[in-house]
């Protein structure tokens, strides 16, 4: 969560059919008083003059306003306005009383038709095209709108930390005059009452005050929680705990050798220590672990009927309004120590008053957990084989630098009709939508982007069937790809247009990648049709595939005619974590991901991916770094001669370079029956060095031919030949 840099990092675009309009701008800098009375708190937050674009939606000209730093919120036909999340450390022993914010509001213009909200589409083929279209009864009315300054989302807990969450409302509008105000300031002050509270979970570890300090907006009150005193006595200290059973006990031996030998304190239990094994069995001793030992991470060592999953019920937003409502696996109930997920005792826990008196169940973590959905001691050795494998690479090893992006055609949506779009604001960063994130860095990673859109023989006319085959993805993760994105239709059985039998079939044994996919049902391990997801032959069920991974439970959700997608956030904020705020370990990186998001849990589909989004993985393991220079290969020369091709490869870096694949293709003659494909790859090469490829096959024929010669980290090399008989009389390049 980053919490201090408000600096704009860019420009935000929309589909613009006439010019964007800037008002004169501020400063975007949180400002707090440093000596408040423990009665109150009181924070400034300031905003630049909007962004104001037209934007065309089918036939409808609207009108779109942004606040950088101000994601914009609604429900489905409202005004789509910005909002501003505040997140407020509360003194200890205090609870809210009152609420309330200042600020002059600024006109900014009339005749304005803001663009409505529209409905979150779930990513399946074919989903109906639900077109933004205005609430009658809210556009028809002369009061301002939303009407109010903010929205009150919770007090949320961590680690004995109390948060309040608000959302604000910084712009107003009245929707019949087409009136338009902002507020250039806005001072929340909150009025506290005293309340002692049982802080048993706070620890008052140093990392756990580093920690707090990621996530709030006023840092000075941290000092007021140096009265309490730590509710617990470290009988030993560890940062990970991994949780499984008697019988697959032994196979997690390796993983927790490895973690201890590199300084991640890790101890493993099983079912058995627990005393019972239920989901709220499990969630206590994780608590008590967490207390007594002071752990940071949980992986937890088990299939959904091994260690079994907890159950939470979620909708979106309004039922009356979203109508996607049903159970799902969520690890993130064993993450969030705090209070009930089931006050009102009924069957639907994780409800939105399921939490403690009636309020929101706990939603920020304590402990980062991760999941290896094992079975049988094979599976077990797979996992573990891959995890210690990946905890052990250089962090000069060369496929670590290549990140492959896997987009998809999603339908007719405008703007959000492309996988390829939303993936795009993934690298290098993104300030579109209203908030600025960082991604995946292009000097340091190469970006190979597989989208439908820019694929050959796409068809824009008959765009389903006429993307990308699985047959390039499969070939990618082959050669060796750290980093996958992906944003597409998706199954239980099926992802990134494989099934099953297709992540069974790869053989990157060495080389083992990372996914983070919004594709659909993909990471249901609970899988209420029978069988295992496709998430778990990624990451168990063999020795290659991914290392680990995030996959949704259940739908993900994207919004037409948007690229601000419910899912897509949730994709963004992780990056930023890792390559933003510096959070390397992937179970940490995944939670910072959904709390950055926290503010907007009411909005549409928000809920339901904050909590399907499962890691499956170790949750202490860190990105090993790729190189910060990239590979960077030449092919200098392509000749013939005595019934071969041959091409000779420079490295013209600055680092080595090691198992390179490579392919040269030779097609033609007078008869055009010459058709030669050979591929391989060279085990090294060193900087400045130089060395010499070419096919197994012997090269006979007359006539003209065509060479392609392809070598990862180098520009294709495309040319013309003519041999007679076995010999190759002249070979030159053409492009």
């Amino acid at each position: 969560m980053k919490k201090y840099d408000n600096t704009v990092k860019g420009s935000s675009k929309v589909v613009f059919i006439s010019v964007v309009v800037l008002i004169t701008s501020f400063s975007g800098m949180v400002m707090a008083s440093h000596e408040q009375p423990v009665d109150s708190l009181a924070m400034t937050y300031s905003f630049q003059s909007p962004t104001l674009s037209k934007i065309s939606i089918k036939n409808d000209v609207y009108d779109q306003i942004l606040l950088q730093n101000a994601p914009c919120s609604g429900n489905p036909g409202e005004p789509f306005l910005p909002t501003k999340g505040a997140y407020l450390l509360l003194p200890p022993n205090t609870k809210v009383d009152t609420i309330a914010i200042n600020g002059e509001k600024t006109f900014v213009g009339t005749g304005f038709k803001i663009v409505p909200c529209g409905k979150s589409i779930p990513l399946t083929p074919h989903a109906v095209d639900a077109v933004p279209t205005p609430d009658t009864a809210v556009y028809t009315s002369d009061t301002l709108f939303p009407g109010r300054l903010f929205s009150e989302v919770g007090v949320y807990q961590f680690r004995g930390y109390s948060i309040l969450v608000l959302m604000l409302h910084p712009v107003q509008y009245i929707p019949l005059t087409g009136n338009l105000f902002y507020y250039p300031t806005m001072k929340v002050t909150v009025t506290l009452t005293k309340e002692t509270h049982e802080n048993s979970f706070f620890r008052g570890f140093p990392q756990d005050c580093n920690d707090i300090l990621t996530k709030i907006d006023n840092p000075e009150v941290v000092d007021t929680y140096q009265e309490l005193t730590p509710s617990m006595l470290l009988i030993d200290q560890y940062d990970l705990l991994i949780l499984t059973t008697d019988s697959l006990k032994s196979g997690f031996t390796p993983l927790a050798a490895q973690h201890n030998a590199t300084g991640t304190r890790t101890i493993i239990r099983t079912l058995s220590d627990v005393d019972g094994s239920t989901p709220e069995n499990i969630r206590d001793y994780i608590r008590t672990a967490y207390t007594t030992w002071g752990i940071r991470y949980v992986l937890l060592g088990g299939d959904a009927d091994v260690v079994p999953a907890k159950m939470l019920w979620v909708e979106g937003m309004d039922e009356n309004v979203t109508p996607y409502e049903t159970d799902m696996p969520v690890d993130l109930y064993y993450a969030c120590l705090d209070g009930t997920y089931n006050y009102d005792g009924d069957e639907k826990w994780g409800e939105p008053h399921d939490g403690e008196n009636g309020s929101d169940v706990d939603l920020i973590a304590e402990v980062y957990v991760g999941r290896a959905c094992v079975d049988n001691t094979d599976e077990v050795d797979n996992f573990v084989q891959k995890t210690v494998e990946y905890l052990s690479l250089s962090p000069g090893e060369t496929y670590l630098g290549d990140a492959t992006f896997a987009g998809e055609y999603l339908g007719d949506y405008g703007i959000a009709s492309f996988g390829g779009t939303t993936l795009d604001q993934l690298i290098n960063g993104s300030s579109e939508n209203g908030f600025t994130t960082v991604g995946i860095p292009a000097s340091s990673y190469i970006i190979d982007k597989l989208y439908d859109e820019k694929y050959p023989g796409f068809d824009p006319n008959n765009p389903w069937g006429t993307g990308w085959p699985k047959e390039e993805i499969i070939n990618r993760i082959n050669n060796g790809v750290h980093l996958i994105n992906h944003d597409g239709h998706a199954y239980y059985d099926y992802n990134m247009r494989m099934n099953t039998g297709d992540v069974n079939g790869l053989t990157n044994n060495d080389k083992f990648c990372f996914v983070y996919s919004q594709g659909c049902m993909s990471g249901g391990f609970d899988n209420p049709e029978g069988g295992d997801c496709i998430a778990e032959y990624f990451t168990v069920k063999n020795t290659h595939g991914a290392f680990a991974g995030i996959w949704n439970a259940r739908y993900g959700f994207f919004w037409s005619y948007s690229t601000d997608g419910d899912s897509q956030r949730y994709h963004r904020q992780f990056w930023d974590a890792v390559f933003g705020e510096n959070i390397k370990e992937i179970g940490r990186a995944n939670h910072d991901s959904k709390e950055d998001n926290l503010f907007l849990i009411q909005r549409s589909c928000m809920r339901w991916c904050y909590y399907e989004t499962n890691l499956f993985g170790d949750p202490a393991v860190a990105f090993v770094n790729a190189s910060e220079q990239k590979p960077q290969l030449s092919i200098i020369s392509v000749k013939g001669g005595m019934g071969v091709v041959q091409a000779s490869i420079l490295n013209n870096g600055e680092v080595p370079v090691s198992d390179i694949p490579w392919s040269i293709s030779i097609n033609g003659g007078i008869f055009g029956f010459i058709n030669i494909s050979s591929e391989g790859s060279f085990a090294s090469l060193g900087v400045e060095n130089t060395t010499t490829i070419q096919p197994e096959k012997t090269l006979l024929g007359f006539g003209k031919i065509s060479i392609t010669v392809n070598v990862k980290y180098a520009e294709e090399w495309n040319g013309m030949g003519f041999i007679f008989g076995p010999f190759v009389l002249r070979v030159f390049r053409i492009c």
